[in-house]
């Protein structure tokens, strides 16, 4: 060993908590830089190995340490015995609680220990989760300082809460941690009903993408929102909060949208329109009330017990705001900006603003009618682009199905799935995110019998409890003719599209229509689409090999290949991607994204390590 070497291997490693104190005092008010990685431990940190049941069994022999004696001792002991584990913070804190302990002050002390001078996250991870057990309010400052850490700020979460800690602690860490961690903080926030609370939780920005709809129902009914916004005077930071937190609810990033739940939503949006006037005209404020708008049309807005001409009124008083001169400008100004994602969102808002969307209630007839309509959530929040259709005013995939969204156009439309003939078809018309084995899915069969369509035996295999008690709809039928019109107009029309999503639907196309361009390489196309987080991403999916060869025990793995955006138009992009498809093996350029470790090894592929982080 040179003696740079040793020097490095003697020198003592920085505490967790003193790295993360050294990089909040640089910028106090801010989070820290990529949740403060890389870590001290970054290092010592294993690639991913071993069964869960192996990696519990080697926690709880590690815990077996925690026997009472000499606080330091157990703390280096502890240190050494989990450093080779590949563990989550809540594997530590389930293991820790069947772990039989010493007294609570003994518990206190190491707890206190190893968040302040552990060096391993694990080691800090079993001394958070001690003091969630044993701690008192006077720990909250040391509990948060560790929590600033990403790896830390969950169980630092639970440890805070368990602690009783101030309101002031909760909202310290909060306003530091990255939104997709600070669930717990904000969820213990509204549980706390103080005004300090309150004026937290309407005052800080939310972010559409990473805030479930759930929480921000629980928001509103803490600060009890629709009162909120009867109140004079009222800041305009409160009524763009209150605007952004009905909209939160109608996104479907909790596995199911909470507008439904939220018991004063219509209050709510009778509040929010009573003062819509007073919402000063923005960028942001224009596409939450839009997106309002098209829940209240064909969303699960449209399903709230309404009076009768309530809900006409309500969207009839946000189309009057967004048509006025300074509201239209915002968007119009967006459009030079050189930030690719407001500029997306001013193409959505034109492509939005300029579909027609009746409120008109349905009129009485022998036949029931339906109307197809493709909805493009704001690309600042969460939704994916969905089917919905509407059966006489009422959006029926929303009213009988609560745990995913109605199915894409690609899927229904691309496919004709919704077309009638003679030969009854059974469709999924919407899926739960988890998939159909896990949550449940919605089917309807189809038929044409002479001048009529029929739509009936509506079912919900696997359907989770929320969804199963939700009614559904009985036998409908349409006017054959209308029924053909309405499914035409629709499949040809692709105004809602945006250039990446033409092209994943031209590839779509012609992998179905020519099989052996990825067959040749004994490949099967699986989804193709745009990125969620990248509405400009195409990604195109396959299985290798299609199908699984006896001689390397059945396996499969999947690739995911993420075209490149040359700036050509749609149509030659396309081409672009399909020549390459048919000239080059796409296992060799695309990323293993799929399958087991074992298939990829039986395959000739290496698997890719990812961190646990």
């Amino acid at each position: 060993m040179s003696v740079s070497d040793e020097r490095k291997a003697l020198a003592p490693r920085t505490s967790l908590y003193d790295h993360a104190l050294r990089l909040h005092r640089q910028a106090p008010g801010d989070p820290l830089p990529d949740g403060g990685r890389p870590l001290p431990d970054q290092s010592a940190q294993p690639g991913g190995s071993g069964s869960v049941t192996e990696r519990r069994a080697g926690l709880q022999d590690a815990l077996t340490c925690l026997d009472g004696g000499d606080t330091d001792r157990t703390a280096q002991e502890l240190h050494t015995r989990v450093l080779g584990l590949d563990l989550s913070a809540r594997e530590v804190s389930r293991s820790l609680e069947a772990v039989p302990l010493p007294d609570g002050e003994w518990c206190r002390s190491l707890g206190r220990h190893l968040v302040r001078h552990a060096v391993d996250r694990r080691a800090v991870w079993v001394g958070l989760a001690l003091l969630a057990r044993h701690g008192r309010p006077q720990d909250a400052e040391l509990i948060r300082t560790v929590g600033l850490l990403a790896c830390c700020t969950e169980p630092a979460a639970d440890a805070l809460v368990a602690v009783d800690c101030a309101t002031g602690d909760l909202s310290w860490l909060a306003e530091r941690s990255h939104p997709r961690r600070r669930r717990k903080l904000v969820e213990a926030l509204c549980t706390r009903g103080d005004p300090a609370s309150r004026r937290w939780l309407l005052a800080e920005p939310l972010d559409r993408r990473t805030t479930p709809a759930s929480q921000a129902r629980s928001i509103a009914e803490s600060t009890r929102l629709s009162e909120v916004l009867d109140q004079h005077p009222l800041d305009t930071a409160t009524l763009a909060q209150a605007a952004r937190l009905l909209a939160i609810m109608t996104d479907p990033n909790d596995y199911r949208s909470g507008i439904g739940q939220y018991t004063d939503a219509m209050p709510a949006y009778a509040a929010l329109v009573r003062r819509i006037g007073e919402l000063p005209p923005s960028f942001d404020h224009y596409a939450l009330l839009l997106s309002l708008l098209l829940d209240l049309h064909s969303g699960r807005s449209a399903l709230l017990d309404w009076e009768p001409g309530e809900r006409e009124r309500i969207a009839a008083g946000i189309r009057s705001v967004l048509s006025h001169p300074e509201w239209t400008a915002q968007v119009t100004a967006a459009e030079p900006s050189a930030d690719i994602a407001e500029r997306r969102r001013a193409a959505w808002i034109r492509r939005t603003t300029g579909a027609t969307y009746s409120f008109a209630p349905a009129e009485r007839r022998a036949f029931n009618r339906l109307a197809v309509q493709v909805t493009v959530p704001d690309p600042a929040g969460p939704g994916q682009v969905e089917t919905r259709l509407l059966v006489d005013g009422t959006p029926v995939i929303a009213q009988a199905f609560d745990s995913g969204q109605a199915q894409t156009p690609e899927y229904l439309l691309g496919r004709g799935l919704l077309r009638a003939s003679e030969q009854p078809t059974d469709v999924q018309l919407a899926e739960a995110w988890c998939t159909e084995g896990c949550c449940g899915a919605l089917y309807v069969t189809i038929s044409r019998e002479g001048d009529t369509v029929v739509w009936r035996n509506w079912r919900r295999p696997n359907a989770s409890r929320s969804a199963a008690g939700l009614p559904l709809p009985g036998e409908l039928r349409f006017d054959a003719a209308e029924y053909d019109e309405e499914i035409g107009r629709a499949e040809s029309d692709h105004t809602w599209e945006w250039p990446a999503r033409t092209v994943a639907r031209l590839l779509g196309e012609r992998l179905r229509a020519e099989p052996g361009l990825l067959g040749r390489w004994r490949c099967a196309p699986g989804w193709i689409g745009t990125h969620y987080a990248e509405p400009e991403q195409v990604e195109l999916s396959f299985t290798y090999p299609s199908p699984p060869a006896e001689d390397t025990g059945n396996a499969w793995v999947q690739f995911v290949w993420t075209l490149p955006d040359g700036g050509t138009p749609p149509a030659e992009r396309a081409e672009a991607a399909l020549r390459r498809l048919a000239e080059v093996n796409p296992t060799t350029y695309a990323t293993l994204a799929g399958g087991s470790r074992e298939a990829a090894q039986a395959l000739g592929f290496t698997w890719p390590e990812r961190s646990r982080a």
